[in-house]
């Protein structure tokens, strides 16, 4: 019995110690913590906004042109050679890739919100001209090719929408040019060829 007794009072011994000894590391860590959030408070530190504007400050040359693109991942590689190859736009634009490109755009409930989205980039990189691609077998934006009776009537129905989004922008950013491109896709020997046709 008394062994027990030993046991029981060494164990409560033990017990106790631990628990100090975890109070007081906890103690030290968070007078460490302290200590380092006052030296931080006592180091001068450089303004971030000062360097964001100080960035504008000395940027002599903004973007001339935001594009807009679909998100589908068959056109990406595409459409940023197209932009930057073709187009002669590399380093020169703002991109905004959205699912079904410029389709949220033809919605009445979502207009607003997209044009809020764009306009930013408008006022901000002050850009003077528009490119929208939209593509043959937009799957989010139109259901895909499956969704129309042929091609022709699926080009037809894009561009018309293209067309749409062209004069929206007009009305919105009338200083703006608007270029339009309809992508679309073939194979040849199992290569994809891409081609980006100007809807006028």
């Amino acid at each position: 019995m008394k062994n027990t007794g030993k046991i029981l009072l060494k164990s409560r011994v033990s017990l106790i110690a631990l628990l100090l000894s975890l109070a007081a590391f906890a103690v030290t860590i968070t007078t460490s913590s302290v200590a380092d959030d006052s030296t931080e408070e006592n180091q001068p530190q450089k303004s971030s906004k000062h360097q964001y504007s100080k960035f504008f400050d000395e940027k002599k040359h903004w973007c001339d042109t935001l594009v807009i693109t679909c998100t589908d991942f068959r056109f990406t590689s595409a459409t940023q050679e197209f932009i930057n190859d073709r187009l002669d736009l590399k380093g020169k634009y703002d991109y905004i890739s959205i699912p079904g490109s410029i389709r949220n755009l033809m919605d009445s409930k979502t207009r607003d919100l997209v044009m809020n989205t764009f306009g930013i980039s408008v006022r901000l990189h002050h850009v003077k001209r528009i490119v929208i691609l939209a593509h043959q077998d937009c799957t989010i934006g139109y259901g895909g090719s499956s969704n129309f009776p042929d091609v022709g009537i699926e080009y037809k129905t894009i561009c018309k929408d293209l067309k749409k989004a062209r004069r929206l922008f007009g009305i919105r950013f009338p200083h703006l040019r608007v270029d339009l491109y309809y992508g679309t896709v073939y194979y040849n020997e199992n290569k994809r060829i891409y081609n980006f046709k100007q809807i006028l």
